[in-house]
């Protein structure tokens, strides 16, 4: 029997977590969710996730914790070398702020980002990638890895 592999959604729409568990969720495959980024660093811990899904904005007036709690979890020794998929719908609601893992980006540790709503092709293809990969390309965050 293969191993299942596990994925953290950290994402406060429980319609979204939904939708994003169908896309994603089979045989080999477990979807773990949390609706904070407390409750999402929490069960990281507990769970040992082979990656995270994390979005960017929560709660009612769209406190972007999503940017800090990424660096919390590079900051995190066991939780540093999980990657993370960042899915927000901050390009949508801010136009102009234009936010890519294409950009130089030191200052957020993540591994590859989408726009809301996730479309379910666009992000199995990222899934698969990031959970072949591994590992975090942000491992050593600070230092840059590339």
């Amino acid at each position: 029997m293969e191993i299942q592999k596990k994925i953290l959604i950290i994402e406060d729409d429980i319609d979204m977590v939904e939708a994003m568990r169908v896309a994603l969720e089979r045989p080999d495959r477990r979807v773990i969710s949390s609706y904070s980024p407390d409750e999402g660093l929490s069960k990281a811990k507990e769970q040992n996730p082979d990656l995270i899904i994390l979005d960017v904005m929560f709660g009612k007036n769209g406190k972007t914790e999503g940017f800090d709690y990424a660096v919390k979890f590079k900051q995190e020794e066991t939780l540093a070398s999980i990657p993370i998929l960042m899915v927000s719908a901050v390009n949508t609601e801010h136009p102009g702020f234009d936010f890519s893992t294409k950009n130089p980006n030191e200052f957020l540790p993540v591994d590859d980002f989408m726009d809301k709503p996730a479309q379910p092709d666009e992000l199995s293809r990222k899934v698969e990638q990031l959970l072949k990969n591994g590992i975090s390309k942000w491992a050593n965050w600070p230092e840059k890895k590339n």
